[in-house]
């Protein structure tokens, strides 16, 4: 057993403002916790489930009806004008588009005039017979709604009144969207359309109406985007047709005036005789300039003798032949020189011909260089003239460019003007030509149209009562854990030493069965000697007798923070233990404004302590004796006390106690609680204090209060002692002090 706490420590711990603090809860704790309040958590859970089931079985089924659409991956507008008009939007903005086309309120009002939908009471409320909460709506709206209304914005006399009629239109169509749903599917062209109705055959007229009236709508689209664009584009060919015209006649008017004509190839005239004639003087001074070289290249060759050798020279073809006659006649007198003398007639008729030949070749030698000679005159002729040809061409040239320069603008404007109105002629033919075709080809078809819905999509009865389940769960989790949280009280030993200090001398449980709990804890150890309260009792005393050797007397006062805590019964339970176990005990009865002592024994009302403490009896006259065992009982008394404080300060109250000490071996005070009167506080200077705390009573902050106050007086406390608590809850609780209530040490106890 532990030793008491001294008042030292004591008030250095909790009671001052320290102490321990408990470690946060582990897994194992947690879910103790939800096992304990198990009880909690199922009832919230089926109360809640059953309400939930209540709910979802009065709710009114709504059905839920699907068509799907889908837009041509081909051409989403009336007619492909992306050519024409620039700004053709995006595939998704487009499908965006008639996604809100699906829920404007245009088509919603063609929906609902073509299916009647204001004369169908789930749209139109009118219809709807009246009720309980349709009445109290219609009192709250004339009574309170329409008066403060007219009290902050009164009606302007001058506003225009809204038919009846229309409001009830407006309403049916809001209700209308309101139960309509269109959303694309993904990345698709397909747009879903839902509709949810009380009603599964209306959502499926719904749903289809909507496809069919949209398809038509956009067909009504196509035709008058058609047609306005054919217009259009006639409109505008027209316009083109004319400028055309003007700019083309401007072109030619300016021609004719600045004399600027064509020719074959569209050139200017004049310009194309400035390239002609560039070219004629480049190919001039190209044959002037071979015919300058090669005349050179003969008188340089003649001035040393060798012009035979030039290039004019060995291109002439009668040169040429006499070279060969010359080498032939040459090889003949040198072979009559081998055979001839010089003088003989065949020698020197064949060196007659030679010289001849050679006199044929310097002669012909001489006509090419006047020939050459020639060329070169004509060339440079020639180039002068084309020169002077080319100085007044550019003259010429020069005055008319300004012109040409005007020209070329005016025709450019022209070809702008005739390429602008081919392309608007082409886009008008070919929109003219595919025009019945493609109003007549919507752009959009129905995929699915809706079958009547034979399951109802609201309320999903089984997933509503799971969702229910587990969020009825889940609060009643919540409602644990705030009670849990909430519950400050003690209810173990590791708790109240951590938190105070004190050490805990035993439990006493609660008793178990009606007849035990009818007789109380003192009657109950008389009859259940070895029952686990009885033991428990024993253990206490066996508490009090190690803490006494420590320190302290044998004068036990016991007391509490507040009422309830069962101070009384472990008071008598715990003198009528000690008397069977052969100790001489004392009850004093400390309590004199609520004495339940000798209520409890079943004595009589008599002669007690403040009947001693008032000098009106003996000590002998006050002490009286249980019936059921050897204890000795000193009640409240009977004598009206005016300042209890005097009294149990006096020095005869310190007398009696020291009397009661030698004449006892236990004495036992049952007192007050600390927080309703200062009595005990003033007792527990004489005495030794054991400190009762209920099991899941008060508070903890109660509690240490109380300690606090015994323990600022000077007080010697062996220790705290835990009642009333239950076995089973704190078994559950898995504190280590809780084996003392498991099966296996229960059968060291006497059933009760």
């Amino acid at each position: 057993m532990a030793n008491p706490i001294p008042f030292d420590r004591l008030s250095t711990l909790r009671l001052q403002g320290g102490g321990n603090k408990a470690q946060k809860p582990a897994l194992m704790q947690i879910l103790r916790k939800l096992w304990r309040r198990k009880g909690l958590i199922l009832g919230t859970a089926f109360f809640l489930l059953l309400l939930a089931t209540v709910a979802v079985f009065m709710l009114t089924p709504l059905y839920t009806a699907q068509s799907l659409l889908i837009l041509e991956a081909e051409r989403l507008g009336p007619i492909d004008v992306e050519a024409v008009m620039a700004g053709m939007p995006s595939d998704a903005a487009t499908i965006e588009s008639e996604t809100e086309v699906l829920k404007s309120r245009g088509l919603a009002r063609k929906v609902v005039h073509q299916l009647g939908l204001e004369q169908v009471a789930e749209f139109n409320s009118t219809l709807e017979p009246p009720n309980l909460v349709s009445n109290i709506k219609s009192f709250i709206n004339l009574s309170i709604v329409r008066p403060i209304v007219g009290l902050i914005a009164p009606e302007d006399p001058s506003a225009v009144m809204i038919n009846p009629q229309d409001q009830i239109e407006v309403a049916v169509v809001d209700n209308y969207l309101d139960r309509l749903e269109v959303a694309p599917v993904g990345r698709s062209r397909a747009i879903t359309v839902e509709f949810v109705s009380e009603n599964p055959q209306l959502a499926a007229r719904v749903v289809n109406t909507v496809a069919e009236l949209y398809i038509v709508e956009r067909l009504d689209q196509k035709l008058e985007s058609t047609r306005k664009i054919t217009d259009w584009l006639n409109a505008r060919v027209s316009d083109l047709r004319r400028d055309v015209e003007t700019k083309e006649q401007a072109v030619e008017e300016f021609r004719r005036k600045a004399n600027l004509f064509r020719g074959e190839r569209g050139e200017a005239l004049l310009t194309q005789e400035v390239t002609e004639l560039n070219t004629a003087l480049s190919l001039a001074r190209t044959q002037r300039s071979e015919a300058e070289a090669q005349l050179q290249q003969v008188r340089r060759l003649s001035a040393r003798g060798q012009a035979a050798s030039s290039d004019a020279v060995i291109s002439n073809q009668l040169i040429q032949r006499l070279r060969e006659e010359e080498t032939r006649l040459q090889a003949l007198v040198s072979e009559y020189a081998t055979k001839y003398a010089p003088n003989h007639p065949r020698m020197r008729d064949a060196t007659a011909q030679l010289s001849d030949v050679r006199r044929i070749i310097g002669n012909e030698v001489e006509k090419v260089a006047r020939s050459l000679e020639n060329q070169v005159a004509i060339a440079r002729d020639r180039e002068t003239a084309l020169q002077a040809r080319m100085r007044t061409l550019k003259t010429e040239l020069s005055a008319g460019n300004s012109a040409d320069v005007e020209l070329r603008s005016l025709e450019q404007e022209a070809t702008a003007a005739r390429t602008l109105l081919d392309t608007f002629l082409a886009r008008f033919i070919s929109t003219s030509a595919q025009q019945d075709m493609v109003t007549k080809t919507p752009d959009a078809r129905i995929v699915t149209y809706s079958d009547v819905p034979v399951d109802p999509s609201f309320p999903k009865k089984s997933v509503i009562l799971f969702l229910a389940l587990i969020s009825a769960t889940a609060v009643g989790v919540a409602l644990a854990f705030v009670l849990e949280m909430m519950d400050t009280s003690f209810r173990s030993s590791d708790e109240v030493e951590s938190e105070t200090g004190a050490a805990v001398l035993g439990h006493v449980p609660l008793l178990s069965g009606w007849r035990a709990r009818r007789l109380g804890l003192p009657n109950h150890v008389l009859r259940s000697p070895n029952s686990i309260a009885t033991e428990a009792l024993r253990r206490i005393a066996t508490g009090i007798t190690l803490a006494r050797e420590d320190g302290g007397n044998n004068r036990i006062l016991i007391t509490s923070a507040q009422p309830g805590e069962g101070k009384t019964s472990i008071a008598l339970g715990l003198a009528r233990v000690q008397a069977a176990a052969g100790q001489r005990v004392l009850v004093i009865d400390a309590d004199i404004r609520q004495a339940k002592v000798h209520s409890t024994l079943g004595l009589k009302a008599g002669p007690g302590l403040t009947d001693y403490l008032a000098a009106e009896r003996t000590l002998e006259d006050v002490v009286s004796r249980d019936r059921h065992s050897s204890v000795h009982v000193i009640t409240a008394g009977t004598t009206t006390v005016s300042s209890p404080q005097g009294i149990f300060t006096s020095e005869r109250m310190r007398s009696l106690l020291e009397k009661a000490g030698q004449a006892y071996d236990l004495v036992i005070i049952d007192s007050p609680p600390v927080s309703a009167v200062s009595d005990a506080l003033l007792l527990a200077r004489f005495t030794s204090v054991l400190f009762v705390v209920r099991w899941g009573g008060a508070p903890r902050d109660v509690v240490i209060s109380g300690m606090r106050q015994l323990v600022q007086t000077g007080s010697h406390l062996l220790g705290v002692v835990l009642s009333q608590v239950d076995p089973k809850r704190h078994v559950q609780y898995g504190y280590s002090d809780s084996g003392g209530y498991t099966t296996a040490v229960r059968k060291y106890y006497a059933k009760a």
